[in-house]
């Protein structure tokens, strides 16, 4: 039997989706079935079996996901992608604008759906930082800040803000193509926040929101988007 579908989320609205991409190994056939030719060919690029069958089971699980919504098989949900690579979806009825952004870190994956603007989305395992990205994602008064915190609180600090900031990123489909200062954050301020500066400007700030993903005590994520007055509506 097919899951019921799905209304779009309002502009006060952010679904936001989580799953265990190793729990879903069981579907593996089925969600190979839904997949496009281009994400078979992505998928056999993969050296390790377990990111391959991760990278199935994240494309397939939202293609079922935007399938609800759009009341659509998983297969046909066409999917096309922006210059820097964002994924955005071609089959919507009219009047419609859904928008949507999906994040794993090794076996969870997270998705925020919108309606009407752009959104962004970022989960991170929580891990020694001399193993993560470099301590270059910050700006000059964000290192400043961060290293005058405890050592206990660090690793901590540094995870929220990367989610923040490749969360916000996303939201303008862009990746790390910008500059670290471009999102620039209060690491004092835990939580749902907005950025102290975008792009240099405290005014262009103003329009962001950031809110706060909590997946487990191992994890850190947030959604983004420039857009106000809309809250996380968790469906799981």
């Amino acid at each position: 039997m097919s899951a019921s579908p799905l209304m779009p989320p309002t502009l006060q609205e952010v679904h936001v989706w989580q799953w265990d991409l190793d729990a879903c190994s069981s579907e593996f056939d089925r969600h190979w079935a839904m997949l496009s030719a281009q994400e078979h060919e992505r998928a056999g690029n993969f050296r390790f079996e377990l990111h391959r069958r991760r990278y199935v089971s994240g494309r397939g699980k939202l293609r079922q996901i935007l399938g609800r919504y759009l009341s659509l098989p998983p297969r046909a949900v066409a999917l096309e992608y922006g210059p820097e690579g964002k994924p955005f979806c071609t089959s919507q009825p009219a009047g419609w604008r859904i928008c949507f952004n999906l994040s794993h870190s090794e076996n969870t994956a997270a998705l925020a759906i919108s309606g009407g603007f752009e959104v962004g989305i970022d989960v991170e395992h929580i891990r020694p930082i001399e193993e993560s990205m470099p301590l270059e994602v910050f700006s000059a008064r964000e290192r400043e800040q961060f290293d005058a915190l405890p050592a206990s609180q660090r690793q901590t600090v540094f995870f929220e803000t990367w989610a923040r900031k490749e969360a916000s990123l996303k939201a303008l489909g862009t990746g790390f193509t910008l500059p670290p200062e471009h999102f620039e954050f209060d690491l004092s301020v835990h939580g749902d926040t907005t950025p102290r500066f975008v792009g240099g400007e405290a005014a262009e700030a103003s329009h962001w929101r950031i809110r706060t993903l909590s997946p487990g005590p191992t994890r850190a994520g947030a959604v983004a988007a420039r857009h106000s007055g809309w809250s996380i509506v968790d469906m799981n």
